[in-house]
């Protein structure tokens, strides 16, 4: 026969396990973000490299070449290179 032992009741204990664990991930909040741009299929993209021709004293660009989670790609925007701009990767 066993010997009673008493337990603790402890109607948080999941709870509690939950925020420590949110906590935790709070933390590192930065690592988690980069993480997140590197695997999300759409992100924010920098401009690296652009060409652009000059008509009557307006710059009309043609190439912008932009570095992001990805690698580089080059992304046509009309006629315009925003500095940063949100690119879908899953695009050709």
């Amino acid at each position: 026969m066993k010997m009673y032992s008493p337990q603790k009741f402890r109607p948080f204990a999941w709870l509690s396990v939950g925020l420590r664990s949110m906590a935790y991930l709070l933390r590192h909040w930065f690592l988690l973000l980069v993480a997140d741009l590197m695997i999300s299929p759409v992100g924010p993209h920098l401009l690296v490299w652009y060409t652009y021709k000059e008509f009557n004293g307006y710059r009309v660009y043609s190439d912008c070449l932009y570095l992001g989670g990805g690698g580089l790609r080059e992304f046509d925007n009309w006629g315009e290179c925003p500095v940063i701009v949100i690119i879908d990767r899953k695009k050709p």
